[in-house]
């Protein structure tokens, strides 16, 4: 029976033929958007969660790459810097969170000339999440 059909019945045929109408499309749409919001804020909230840094020591190699920040800032051209990959000299204290870490970085100077230094830097983990600045006290800087 097409919905016009409906309409030409009279109240008493619309009874006992037992037909009964679709849902109002504004309803099934609500429900629909209501339920793909609620997947969305899950998705987002197990993503923001897989990118936070468990509240631990940090490794030697986290303490490193946080280090190589660190003394970037010390340069006169940070965006020239070019530190090794994995060649490091740490000196961890874990009774205090202290780490003591030495390396080598190159950089172009003022004048234009790449020049190798040497940097040694001493810091502390306050606690926190280890990849964010305000989680370490810087002790000491050396550039040479």
């Amino acid at each position: 029976m097409k919905y016009s059909d409906w309409k030409d019945l009279s109240a008493e045929d619309r009874k006992n033929i037992n037909w009964h109408r679709r849902p109002h499309i504004k309803t099934a749409t609500l429900y629909g958007i209501a339920f793909f919001i609620t997947v969305i804020i899950i998705i987002l909230g197990i993503s923001k969660n897989s990118a936070v840094h468990i509240n631990r020591k940090p490794t030697t190699k986290e303490a490193f790459e946080t280090a190589k920040i660190i003394v970037r800032e010390h340069l006169e051209q940070p965006s020239t810097a070019s530190f090794p990959d994995n060649t490091f000299t740490p000196i961890v204290d874990s009774a205090t969170d202290s780490y003591q870490i030495q390396s080598t970085v190159k950089s172009i100077d003022a004048g234009g000339k790449t020049i190798k230094s040497t940097w040694n830097i001493k810091m502390t983990y306050k606690g926190g999440d280890w990849s964010e600045r305000n989680s370490w006290q810087i002790n000491e800087v050396n550039i040479k």
